[in-house]
C-alpha cells in the first residue's frame, strides 16, 4: 500500500482511504484497458487550432512522422496516454514541428553536422572515437549522444541508423520507459504515475536533465487532449 501511494504520489498512510482506491481503480481500469486511438481525429484534433504547437495545418511530413512514433508505441510503449503524449512531445521539442529524426544542429549531412559540433561544441562529446574516428553527436529523436549511447544500442558502426524513423522511435519509448538515460534509473512512470499527478519538471530527466521542462509539459498537455479526443 505504502509504495502504490508513493508512486502515485499520495498522502502515504497505508491505509486504503477514498484517494488511494481512486487511483487503485483508475490504475486498474487503465491497465485492463489498452490505449487504443482513432488517428484520423487524432490528427484532426492537431489541425483544428486546439494544439498551437502545429497551427492549424499538417503536412504529410509531419503527419508521416508521427504515424510512426504511434506505430513504434505500439511496439515498446507501456499503453498508457502519458507515455504516448510525453514521448511525442519528447520528439517535438528534440527535432521541432518537423516530427521527423534530425542530425545535431539539423544539419542534412554528417560532415555538415560534424563541422558544427566542431564549430560550436568542440569538447562536448569528447575526442574522435569508434570505428569512423569521429565524435559521435546527437541524431533520433532523442538526439543520442556520445559513443558509449551508440554502442549500447548496437549502432556505434552504423550510427546514422539512429535517424531512421523506426528505429529512433521504438529506441525514444525504451529509453523513456526503463530510464537508461536517467542518472537515478527511473522510468517515466516514476514521475508521471497512472492514477497520481503528473511531476512534469523531473520527467524530463528520462531524456535530459530538466532543461526546456516547461516547454515540454506545454506540447505535453496539448498531445493529451489530442489523445483523449481521439480514443476509440
Amino acid at each position: 500500500m505504502q509504495a502504490f501511494q508513493r508512486k502515485a504520489g499520495l498522502p502515504v498512510t497505508d491505509k486504503p482511504d477514498a484517494a488511494t482506491i481512486a487511483a487503485l481503480q483508475a490504475a486498474v481500469a487503465e491497465k485492463a484497458k489498452p490505449l487504443t486511438i482513432d488517428r484520423t481525429k487524432f490528427f484532426a484534433h492537431l489541425r483544428s487550432g486546439a494544439a498551437p504547437m502545429f497551427g492549424k495545418s499538417l503536412s504529410k511530413s509531419q503527419v508521416a512522422g508521427m504515424e510512426g512514433i504511434l506505430d513504434a508505441f505500439a511496439v515498446t510503449g507501456d499503453g498508457r496516454d502519458k507515455t504516448l503524449a510525453y514521448g511525442l512531445a519528447t520528439a517535438r521539442r528534440e527535432v521541432g514541428s518537423g516530427m521527423i529524426p534530425v542530425r545535431e544542429g539539423f544539419k542534412a549531412t554528417d560532415a555538415a553536422a560534424r563541422a558544427y559540433v566542431l564549430r560550436h561544441y568542440p569538447t562536448k562529446y569528447g575526442k574522435p572515437t569508434g570505428p569512423w574516428g569521429h565524435v559521435y553527436y546527437g541524431r533520433g529523436y532523442v538526439q543520442l549522444t556520445w559513443f558509449d549511447n551508440y554502442e549500447r544500442e548496437g549502432i556505434a558502426g552504423d550510427p546514422d541508423k539512429a535517424l531512421e524513423p523506426k528505429f529512433a522511435a521504438e529506441l525514444m519509448f525504451k529509453g523513456l520507459l526503463d530510464g537508461r538515460w536517467n542518472g537515478k534509473g527511473h522510468g517515466l512512470a516514476h514521475y508521471l504515475p497512472t492514477g497520481g499527478p503528473d511531476d512534469l519538471k523531473n520527467a524530463r530527466r528520462t531524456v535530459n536533465i530538466t532543461d526546456h521542462w516547461e516547454e515540454i509539459a506545454g506540447f505535453y498537455r496539448q498531445f493529451m487532449a489530442a489523445i483523449a479526443a481521439a480514443r476509440a
